[in-house]
């Protein structure tokens, strides 16, 4: 039997596996506990964190799609102080990877989150959202538009986020744009360690008996299965143009899902929503790349990073 070496590099956090879980999907690792053992996946990306409590956008804020669901959560979480406290000991004491995805309404906001994480051990690598599309604070600009759309306002971003920490940093962009390889060079020229494609897209549902917007925010993120050729396309599209890795995610339901995110050049991925349908997908997704690797013959799974044959 092939002994496959799964272990990969994400811009400097090495990760026993290319599985992660998706930011908000996942709560903060422990939720998980009853289905298996969180410690055995690449890492744990927690739920965002801002510097204070978030209560969140009031409800209806999940709304179920044709092969997908829209959310508008508004990125509810604990605040760091209680995840310091009260969610971090589990995570360490399981040894696991930490990702820890932050939330900000500045620059000056993700660089306080990022330096307090590092300085009291909070994550091991930072994943900073600049393209949550269900919020209505000062991170939106220019009427509305997200940080993520644009390329001079990543730069900003990036810079004060690296300049704050020596963890590597991660930029999650927004699928809302016409080239997503813009706001990725520019993450890149700033000096990220790597980009996380996608976040959801943006979307709307209407009920046609009361004539109103199905979620109270009126529009929300799209995620699931119905989203994952988008998302294939962008990774595949930022991974030819970036000298720094991608962590892919979007509608990865499945071993097969994850394997083709990794041959569009993904050095790992993330599995979101499919965790509501199946707790354990994540960690289903992880040994299905390492059967994938032992039936093929593959011994180091970054022989498939960027492996598709395009003739």
């Amino acid at each position: 039997m092939t002994t496959v070496n799964l272990q990969i590099d994400l811009g400097g956090l090495i990760m026993k596996n290319p599985v992660t879980v998706a930011s908000g999907t996942f709560g903060y690792g422990a939720e998980y506990a009853d289905y298996f053992d969180v410690s055995r996946l690449g890492a744990v990306t927690v739920k965002s964190l801002s510097l204070e409590p978030r209560s969140g956008n009031p409800p209806p804020r999940i709304v179920e799609t044709p092969a997908g669901m829209l959310n508008a959560i508004g990125l509810q979480n604990v605040g760091i102080d209680v995840y310091l406290k009260e969610k971090l000991p589990y995570l360490r004491e399981k040894k696991c990877v930490i990702i820890a995805n932050i939330y900000g309404s500045s620059p000056d906001d993700y660089a306080a989150l990022a330096q307090r994480l590092e300085a009291e051990g909070g994550a091991d690598a930072i994943e900073a959202n600049l393209s949550c599309p269900n919020v209505h604070d000062a991170q939106q600009t220019r009427g509305g538009s997200l940080v993520a759309q644009h390329p001079e306002q990543v730069v900003r971003y990036t810079e004060a986020v690296k300049a704050a920490t020596t963890l590597p940093v991660f930029i999650k962009l927004s699928p809302n744009v016409a080239d997503i390889t813009a706001p990725a060079l520019a993450a890149q020229e700033a000096g990220a360690d790597a980009v996380s494609l996608i976040n959801t897209l943006i979307g709307m549902a209407i009920d046609t008996e009361t004539r109103k917007p199905r979620l109270s925010n009126i529009v929300g993120g799209l995620s699931g299965p119905a989203i994952r050729p988008v998302a294939l396309k962008m990774v595949w599209d930022a991974a030819r143009a970036l000298r720094i890795p991608v962590l892919a995610m979007g509608g990865i339901m499945c071993a097969d899902d994850a394997i083709q995110f990794l041959l569009a050049g993904a050095r790992a991925v993330a599995v979101g929503c499919a965790s509501f349908r199946r707790p354990d997908a994540a960690i289903k997704t992880a040994q299905g790349i390492e059967l994938y690797c032992r039936k093929h013959g593959i011994a180091d799974i970054n022989e498939l990073i960027g492996a598709v044959e395009i003739s």
